[in-house]
Formats: C-alpha cells, structure tokens, sequence
C-alpha cells in the first residue's frame, strides 16, 4: 500500500510539475502577447500627438517683436524682419507682418522631416505684390536656398507656385484666384508625396468644415518632388506688405477639428494649450 502511494505520489508530483512548466510557459506568451500589442499601440499614439505638428497665432508675442516661435533664416536676397503687428482690421487681434524680404520657419521638433501634411493659415495683402510662403525648406535653417515657394502675384489673380534652388526661380504652375487688398482669406497648401494643392477662400464669420477643400478645385496643383522634406515658412517681399495669422500645420483632415477654433475670432492658444496637456 505504501508502494502505491509512493507511486502516486511520484506522479501526481510530476504532473505537478509539467503544469507549472505549462502555466509559466503561458504566461511567458501572455506577457510576450502584451509587450507585442503594447509595441504595437505606442507608434499609434506617438503618430497621434505627431499629427499636430504646429500651431500659432502669435497673441503670446509683443508688438513690435519678431514671432517667439518662429526661426529668421539668413537668405542672400534679403533679412527683413517679420514684426508681430496689430490686425489692420481687427486691433484686438495680433498677426505676424511682413514688410521686405524675410524668411521665418517654426520652432517645431521634427520639423526638417515634414513631409505629407496640411497647411492652414489666414492670409491678408495689404498691396499689390509678390508675397507668399516657403514650405519644404530641405534642411531647415540651412535651406534658404533650397525649398517650394508658393506666391500670390500682382494683379491678384495669379497664384503660383515655383522652387528656390541655388539662387534662381523656376515656375512650376500657375492658377486663378482674383483677390482684393485688405481682406482676409484662408489659405490651404496640401502636400502628399509629390503633389502639392493650393486652395483659397475668402474668410467668412464662420470656420467652413475641416474638409472643405474636398467640394472644390484647386487654385493651382502640381506634382513636384525636388525638395522631399521640411518645414512651412513665411516670407515677405520687397515693396510688399502682408499679414499671416492662425498658422495650423497637422497631418491630417481629422486632425483640424482638434486645433482650430469655433470661429476665426477666437483664437488658437487656449486649444493648443489643452492639446498639448491631452497628449
């Protein structure tokens, strides 16, 4: 009788055993599971917080100041300085004015790796001239020399787009869009790979959806990879005045909505503010 107990004994030990090695094998593929699933999760929400990659609208910057989060690249043909200003139509509001040739990128983490993304910006002319954006700037401070150049010209109809590369213009497209001096409109650059879209409207009372730009054409497209990355950038011009304001650079439609404000009134500090704290 002993003997048969020892025996189960014994076997009841070894299936113990081959239990607890199975249970500790489970669980070593549980935790494997979670450290899998939780690599997995993390470039998601790190894509999230990525998508927001700019915003401004510079009421934190005293008048007369160039913009605190906004870097002056030294250009050959000119080093204006961009001023924070009042809005000439609105004194409570500041925008950014450009008033000679001067170019500024944003202080941003991962700017020089911009590539696919949305640029919106509230942009006023206060004469007739050949301001516009620099966007693609290869290099960041080190690509004043190097970038896509989009330009509202005299006239104000034509909309262009051009590249700036050792020291010369090369017109890449030109589209229609008749504007007035003094008014304020939106401006939308998309970018995705390649392709560049300008869309403009005139600024209504109301924001439009953040999709807007799906219901209409493009004022002037083209397809373009001199410059693969960087970041967006202002730039004035010679004889030329003009106004920048509510800056929002994100990655996609969906990310709009969590960044720009109920209406171009208000303003964007506070909801960056409590984005930033989200994430």
């Amino acid at each position: 009788m002993k003997k048969k107990f020892g025996n189960l004994s014994a076997k009841l030990g070894a299936v113990a055993n081959r239990t607890y090695t199975r249970v500790q094998a489970m669980e070593d593929k549980m935790r494997t599971l979670v450290f899998v699933v939780t690599l997995a999760f993390l470039p998601m929400f790190g894509t999230a917080n990525a998508e927001i990659l700019f915003v401004d609208d510079f009421e934190q910057d005293d008048i007369g100041k160039e913009p605190s989060n906004w870097e002056h690249l030294n250009f050959n043909s000119g080093n204006s300085k961009i001023i924070v200003e009042k809005d000439p139509t609105d004194p409570q509001n500041k925008a950014a004015k450009t008033t000679g040739i001067g170019l500024y990128i944003p202080i941003a983490d991962g700017r020089e790796e911009w590539r696919d993304y949305i640029w919106d910006f509230d942009w006023l002319w206060e004469n007739d001239s050949f301001v516009g954006t620099i966007y693609r700037v290869e290099g960041g401070l080190k690509g004043a020399e190097s970038h896509f150049h989009g330009s509202r010209r005299t006239g104000a109809v034509n909309i262009q787009i051009y590249t700036r590369k050792a020291g010369g213009w090369a017109l890449l497209g030109t589209g229609q869009f008749p504007n007035e001096n003094n008014v304020w409109y939106t401006h939308r650059l998309v970018m995705k790979g390649g392709q560049h879209q300008i869309y403009l409207r005139k600024r209504e009372k109301e924001l439009p959806p953040a999709d807007w730009h799906l219901n209409e054409k493009p004022i002037v497209e083209v397809d373009n990879d001199t410059f693969k990355t960087g970041p967006v950038g202002m730039m004035g011009i010679t004889g030329g005045v003009s106004y920048f304001d509510n800056m929002v650079v994100v990655g996609s439609i969906t990310d709009i909505d969590k960044v720009r404000p109920v209406s171009p009134r208000l303003k964007l500090a506070a909801t960056w503010g409590a984005i930033k704290n989200r994430f």
